[in-house]
């Protein structure tokens, strides 16, 4: 069976050889710092959204409710309770149904864009049904 010889290399050699890429890592972390932050920012937004959605859905079915018993004043109150003043109640007649849109700009949180409305259209039987 053959030897081979080994090498050993000191502790000093391996040191200076990282001490030459010391900024490297660095310039990395600085340069893919803000993509991460924009992806997060964004993942952020869309979460928000999903969750004005909801909200403007659920103010829209309340006020069909109340428009199809008749009560239009209280649908235009919950509708400014659950979403607050920027909201837009607008109201249809479909045969028997009575249809409520609401309308609302995405303002919930740091990262929605107000530009984005946020609208939803729910019927619910006309005359008390």
């Amino acid at each position: 069976m053959q030897q081979i010889p080994v090498r050993v290399v000191g502790m000093s050699h391996a040191f200076r050889a990282l001490r030459a890429d010391r900024g490297s890592v660095t310039m990395e972390f600085v340069t893919v710092l803000p993509a991460a932050l924009v992806i997060v920012a964004a993942i952020l937004g869309g979460f928000q959204l999903i969750v004005q959605q909801m909200r403007v859905a659920d103010a829209a079915s309340s006020a069909a409710r109340l428009l199809g018993r008749g009560d239009d004043s209280g649908a235009t109150e919950t509708v400014v309770k659950l979403l607050g003043g920027g909201a837009v109640l607008s109201s249809s007649i479909d045969g028997r149904f009575v249809c409520a849109t609401v309308t609302v700009s995405a303002s919930a949180g740091p990262f929605a864009l107000p530009a984005i409305p946020v609208s939803s259209t729910t019927c619910a039987l006309g005359g008390g049904q």
